[in-house]
């Protein structure tokens, strides 16, 4: 709540569509009076702006967001402004995005900028971001389910992926299937003969860009190949699927995932959530220290 004495707040943002996100941002700091929209001026600078497909006309924008009564003062703000803003020693909220905290270092850096982690929109940060995933059920302490990822750590570790192993295994009614480790392809050393392109990239970065061959991927694939149907069954994997290999799994008809390690990325998790995939963490016993 504001007390008195404080600085005047406002809220600075990019705002291409109206929906809940935003009108829980905005209620969330009521005690910003004024909304400036980030410009034409601004959004040329920033490639993934202008190529947003949904982004209404910014005077559509205004007239929407005046209706809300929400704001004594809407404006579309540019450089100018920034400079003014900056000079008045005002407390600044974003969202807390990519493009907004390039904003702060370029143009607001001795100033009070509060970031608020509220999604409103899917930007590079939030895409390579990891999250920890929210298990639908109980952490699995089962001795069944430890000796599996047991097996597949032992399995990961027939990979001669540098970057990481990982052992998968498709399991029905307390049979296992297949079980498999994720390698390179077309040839298991190719990396080692020609380069990874991986290499190239930071942990988490453009992940599909590899000649790795995930096990989710291939225990799927060669489901298909078999004519194997995967209805009803279970995975079993070192760690969480990455994003397309969670796509695959969500359509698959496999209905469980069990992981022991890892984080949500993108939106793997409400993927498999949503195709009605139970998600369960088996909590592996600490090793003994001594």
């Amino acid at each position: 709540m504001k007390k008195n004495g404080d600085k005047r707040q406002v809220i600075v943002a990019y705002v291409p569509v109206l929906h809940e996100g935003y009108a829980r941002f905005f209620d969330k700091h009521r005690e910003a009076k004024e909304l400036f929209l980030i410009g034409p001026e601004i959004i040329k600078d920033y490639k993934a702006l202008t190529k947003d497909i949904r982004a209404l006309d910014l005077k559509l924008m205004l007239l929407a967001l005046k209706s809300w009564k929400r704001f004594r003062s809407i404006r579309i703000i540019g450089q100018k402004d920034f400079r003014s803003l900056a000079a008045a020693k005002t407390t600044i909220v974003m969202p807390d995005e990519e493009v907004m905290r390039d904003i702060k270092e370029r143009y607001f850096k001795d100033t009070k900028v509060i970031f608020d982690t509220i999604f409103l929109r899917w930007d590079k940060h939030k895409s390579f971001e990891n999250r920890p995933i929210e298990a639908d059920q109980t952490i699995s302490t089962s001795g069944t389910d430890r000796e599996m990822i047991s097996s597949l750590k032992k399995e990961a570790e027939k990979s001669s992926d540098i970057w990481r192993q990982i052992g998968a295994a498709i399991v029905k009614d307390g049979k296992i299937l297949s079980m498999l480790h994720n390698h390179a392809v077309p040839s298991e050393h190719l990396p080692y003969e020609e380069g990874d392109p991986r290499s190239d990239f930071s942990k988490g970065v453009n992940i599909e860009l590899s000649t790795s061959f995930h096990c989710e991927a291939r225990l799927i694939a060669e489901a298909a190949q078999k004519g194997t149907s995967l209805e009803g069954t279970s995975l079993y994997v070192t760690t969480f699927p990455c994003p397309a290999c969670a796509k695959l799994v969500a359509y698959s008809g496999i209905k469980k995932v069990y992981y022991s390690d890892g984080y949500g990325v993108l939106d793997g998790e409400r993927i498999l959530k949503n195709r009605g995939v139970k998600i369960v963490h088996v909590r592996m016993k600490k090793a003994a220290t001594s």
